[in-house]
């Protein structure tokens, strides 16, 4: 659906070095709902070192906190997106979709029928779920970050674990760590078993699922080719129809 005279919705992410291709599970689920709410918008790509600055420019509240050494540290973290429409930042993938679904009443919701709350739950309760994965997905991950964001990330993320680099993804962490995986997705899959349809809440897609996908296709581009397609044959393939049931919505063309 189209709204006659909109303005392009200006959406903040991260690149990777694959040009046009989004780096971050969490940029991935707004760049979902945009695509599944046809609205139009436009990316501006923002590299790591870039990202506080830009908060501090445009005068925004982290809304992340992360202890780091004991510390709770503010998080200057995407998505981000800039409504020319209304003239507002918005922050937090969640917030966003909050955002979306109250401005724009017409488009399709991603957290309909009053769900926010449940669909809310829902995020952080997968979160724990796949958190064993956390340190073998940021070694992953930062081999397909550009130069100038990869120094940083490595750094912050060895500041945060207190763990040296070299240590994030050794053998025995690595199959640990898929092994906890393994046994999230087991979680989760016990979840999408109630559902009457193929998504989270039946037939349609919300933005627990985009949450979701947005994982599944973190570990397509940038973890090895050999554990995507193990992870694609664990429950009986759910998370491969899930990829391909809403593919159509990461658009990553804009």
């Amino acid at each position: 659906m189209s709204i006659p005279g909109l303005k392009p919705i200006v959406f903040y992410d991260i690149p990777s070095v694959v040009q046009n291709e989004p780096w971050s599970p969490n940029t991935m689920k707004t760049r979902y709902c945009l695509t599944f709410k046809g609205l139009p918008f436009q990316t501006v790509w923002l590299e790591y070192p870039q990202i506080k600055p830009f908060y501090e420019q445009h005068s925004l509240v982290p809304t992340t906190f992360r202890d780091v050494k004991g510390i709770l540290t503010p998080v200057h973290t995407l998505p981000i997106i800039m409504d020319p429409n209304t003239n507002r930042f918005i922050a937090d993938s969640f917030a966003i979709a909050q955002y979306l679904d109250e401005q724009y009443p017409d488009t399709p919701k991603v957290l309909p029928n009053n769900t926010a709350a449940l669909v809310y739950v829902f995020q952080t309760a997968f979160y724990s779920a796949i958190k064993g994965i956390i340190l073998l997905g940021c070694f992953r991950g930062a081999q397909k970050l550009n130069p100038e964001s990869k120094g940083y990330y490595i750094r912050t993320r060895e500041e945060q674990f207190g763990l040296p680099w070299e240590q994030f993804a050794t053998p025995e962490r690595r199959e640990e760590q898929w092994n906890a995986l393994r046994a999230g997705c087991n979680t989760v899959d016990g979840w999408y078993a109630m559902s009457s349809g193929q998504f989270i809440l039946g037939d349609t897609p919300c933005f627990a699922d985009f949450t979701v996908a947005g994982l599944c296709k973190w570990i397509q581009y940038y973890f090895e080719n050999q554990e995507w397609e193990e992870m694609k044959s664990w429950n009986g393939g759910r998370w491969s129809r899930l990829v391909e049931a809403t593919d159509r919505y990461l658009d990553c063309s804009k």
